[in-house]
């Protein structure tokens, strides 16, 4: 297992695009594992998220699907690995999205009220399934974002 931080803002410094508390923005991502080597178990960072952030929405989008036979994917982050989107298919058809589910997984509540990041972390894919994959998936991962700080 490896981790690869594929936030382009360092070890989970966290960027966002304008100060003030109470501010809404989406951070989002593009992460391209065409040409890398998928193991399972990987955890690649993919957006980080600064101290006192409310997420209240994560969701990937399917660019190109991975090649091979069979490739599952978790969204989660530091705390729970599956947390934002458990069982996410990498070889699904392009522009395929995929949301977190209110009540089902552990960071999206029931009320669709988000979870609070007192200290910073990041939104994660972990590999749960890799067989047989010759060519990653690129996607994009999104997250609503509410600025508590």
């Amino acid at each position: 297992m490896s981790n690869i931080d594929k936030t382009r803002s360092g070890a989970l410094l966290g960027q966002k695009p304008f100060d003030g508390a109470g501010k809404v923005y989406v951070m989002k991502n593009v992460i391209d594992l065409t040409a890398a080597g998928i193991t399972q178990s990987d955890v690649y960072q993919c957006l980080a998220i600064p101290a006192q952030t409310k997420v209240v929405e994560v969701g990937t989008r399917i660019i190109t699907p991975a090649v091979g036979t069979t490739l599952t994917m978790n969204v989660g982050d530091g705390g729970a690995t599956n947390g934002w989107d458990a069982s996410v298919d990498g070889k699904a058809v392009a522009n395929t999205n995929s949301w977190a589910a209110n009540g089902t997984d552990a960071r999206a509540t029931a009320t669709g009220n988000g979870y609070l990041y007192e200290s910073a972390d990041s939104i994660d894919i972990v590999m749960t399934t890799a067989t047989s994959i010759t060519a990653g998936p690129k996607l994009e991962i999104f997250a609503l974002c509410i600025d508590f700080s």
